[in-house]
């Protein structure tokens, strides 16, 4: 995955098909995989953290909803043991006090408290699994929470009662999401910064960018047909997919380039 670089500070919204490396940037910073480069938060790369550093930070400072929101519970344990370790691990409460923050949070998510927490997750539906997920993520405040393919496991229906439930929680948190996803529709309604990522690269970024696309990439996604992708060429990551590609896309790497109030990696701009 090629290194970008992005400052974030409002809800922002990563767009990006699968392989454009939206999923990597997760895995990164939670320590999933490996990866060169920086993820700083407050000055400090989180990269370079040794585990027992990091092991603070998680849940206070930063929190992530992967896809598959399995990978944050232990089944063996029910879903109020999940939130009460968080807490007495992290030294910011007893049990009786996490579980009453617990209690607030799945309200707003539209859930039945004592139901949710007595439960194992087993016997939770994919959509109360997916709202118990973001609270787990969001009860202890944390300054940023990723999340990662709203609506993968649930219906259709499903995906807009998440959808409305992370724009209800968003106004009683002070934590700033960073959503990625596939859905230009989805993204449009809980961010109010966009990041257009493709084959690890930044090709467009700024706060009207579904409104206004600039990069040929960024208008076939929200099109909703975006050509097979073809060898990688020494210019472009896009060139054998882009309609309007030239022998100079082909040849020569784009530049970042502001146009208005955001920023677009394309040889189209420069010319107009």
């Amino acid at each position: 995955m090629s290194c970008f670089t992005a400052t974030i500070r409002s809800h922002t919204g990563i767009l990006g098909q699968r392989e454009s490396g939206k999923e990597e940037i997760i895995k990164a910073t939670f320590r999933l995989i490996k990866a060169d480069g920086e993820v700083k938060l407050d000055g400090v790369n989180i990269l370079g953290m040794k585990d027992e550093e990091f092991r603070k930070i998680l849940w206070t400072k930063i929190s992530w909803v992967p896809y598959d929101v399995m990978q944050l519970f232990n089944p063996i344990y029910d879903v109020a043991s999940h939130f009460v370790e968080i807490f007495i691990s992290h030294g910011l409460g007893n049990s009786d006090y996490a579980l009453d923050v617990a209690r607030e949070f799945l309200k707003i998510l539209g859930l039945n408290p004592e139901e949710v927490l007595k439960s194992y997750v087993f016997q939770l539906s994919p959509l109360k699994l997916k709202k118990t997920a973001l609270a787990l993520a969001l009860f202890t405040e944390p300054e940023h929470v990723l999340v990662d393919d709203i609506e993968y496991g649930i219906s259709e229906i499903d995906q807009i009662q998440v959808v409305n439930s992370i724009i209800d929680v968003m106004s009683t948190t002070s934590s700033i999401f960073l959503i990625s996803d596939n859905d230009p529709a989805v993204l449009s309604r809980v961010a109010d910064h966009f990041i257009v990522l493709y084959r690890g690269e930044i090709l467009e970024e700024g706060d009207n960018v579904l409104v206004d696309p600039l990069h040929p990439y960024t208008i076939d996604v929200l099109r909703g047909y975006v050509a097979p992708e073809g060898y990688l060429s020494d210019g472009c990551v896009y060139a054998n997919s882009c309609y309007y590609s030239s022998v100079k896309c082909m040849l020569k790497k784009p530049e970042m380039i502001k146009i208005g109030n955001r920023v677009v990696k394309c040889h189209l701009y420069p010319n107009v």
